[in-house]
């Protein structure tokens, strides 16, 4: 089939990737004159890792393995530990902190060359087709500010939470070897994670506050100051141009992302706050379904979303509530303390199975 691809993000590269590999002729539109390789790291987990690698594209060698994530008070006092290796073990994927652009860069250099067309925008989107009359399928894969998703679905945007994520990758501020940390307190969430190559993926999650204009480092440093190391040392070394604004939105998710032979995936179908790191992976889940709906023709386009849909609007629930951004309740601090890193590890594993179309080998009808 002759298949358009509206947007070279994670979610729309991985999908390149898999339906060239089985024989479809694939157009990437971009409306960007260059891979969009700004943004910070992400997050993949196993569900993640092994979409990557249904599509034929592993992302084997690529950021920091995380093998242990812990949960602490501002002073550093841990509540909680999950041992993440329990996850590699029990699917055969390891998690790992990864660069976006390393990711993009990946997916980008397995497509034949001249797939991706840049500085192509696409504003106004007809079924069936998106700046290329003779397309069989478009999926919009142009995140949360979708113009396919408009074009098909009717202009319901994302909606803000409130919520903010203050991020950057930083080398050579704290070496936490496979080691990733969250901070928890009144003034916010910061996570640590690492990112590979001396890198230090970082963020700090605050709520309705906001910095005056031009001052989100020194605000973050008076915000955050007493929060144990290496927090401190890391907000020393930032600068203005380190941070990168991320606002928490989430969209509602609909049973049908499309009509005809469109259909969305990744940002555009299912936008939803990043706390609880599946937002890339959902996106390569997406792509990996939807590869193996196509596989049978363009009919099997709203089964993919009804599955889908159900599978996301689980772990899109537990992201929009925030729950990891607040203070640890008194419960939460005792099942901490009750629950092994194993256990708790199994714990994530199973939520994370519940929203995974690969984990559960999803077949569209």
């Amino acid at each position: 089939m002759r298949v358009v691809i509206v947007g070279a993000g994670i979610g729309g590269l991985a999908l390149a990737c898999g339906l060239t590999r089985d024989g479809h002729q694939v157009r990437v539109l971009e409306k960007a004159d260059g891979l969009r390789l700004d943004g910070a790291a992400v997050t993949i987990f196993s569900n993640g890792a092994a979409a990557a690698d249904g599509l034929g594209v592993p992302l084997d060698g690529l950021g920091g393995r995380v093998e242990t994530l812990s949960f602490g008070t501002p002073d550093g006092r841990e509540f909680a530990r999950a041992d993440l290796r329990e996850l590699h073990r029990r699917t055969g994927y390891a998690v790992a902190t990864v660069p976006r652009r390393a990711i993009l860069e990946r997916f980008a250099d397995a497509l034949p060359a001249g797939t991706i067309a840049f500085g192509r925008e696409v504003t106004d989107v007809e079924t069936p087709a998106a700046d290329a009359p003779a397309a069989d399928v478009v999926v919009g894969a142009d995140g949360h500010r979708s113009a396919v998703r408009r074009a098909v679905l009717g202009d319901e945007p994302a909606a803000p939470n409130g919520w903010t994520s203050w991020q950057g990758l930083t080398k050579d501020v704290a070496d936490l070897g496979t080691h990733a940390r969250c901070l928890i307190g009144p003034q916010g969430l910061c996570g640590l994670m690492p990112a590979g190559d001396g890198l230090l993926q970082w963020w700090f999650d605050v709520g309705t506050d906001r910095p005056e204009a031009g001052g989100t480092v020194g605000w973050l440093r008076d915000r955050f100051r007493g929060y144990a190391d290496p927090v401190p040392d890391l907000l020393d070394h930032l600068t203005e141009a380190d941070v990168q604004e991320y606002r928490h939105v989430t969209h509602r998710v609909l049973d049908r992302w499309g009509t005809g032979s469109t259909t969305l995936l990744g940002d555009a179908a299912h936008a939803f706050p990043p706390s609880q790191a599946q937002g890339a992976n959902q996106a390569l889940e997406d792509a990996w379904l939807l590869r193996r709906a196509l596989a049978a023709g363009p009919g099997n386009l709203r089964s993919y979303e009804r599955i889908r849909a159900r599978r996301v609007r689980r772990i899109s629930r537990l992201a929009t509530s925030e729950v990891t951004n607040r203070p640890p309740s008194t419960a939460a601090r005792l099942a901490g303390r009750l629950l092994t890193p194993r256990l708790l590890a199994r714990l994530q594993l199973a939520a994370i199975r519940r929203a995974s179309s690969v984990l559960n080998d999803d077949r569209p009808e």
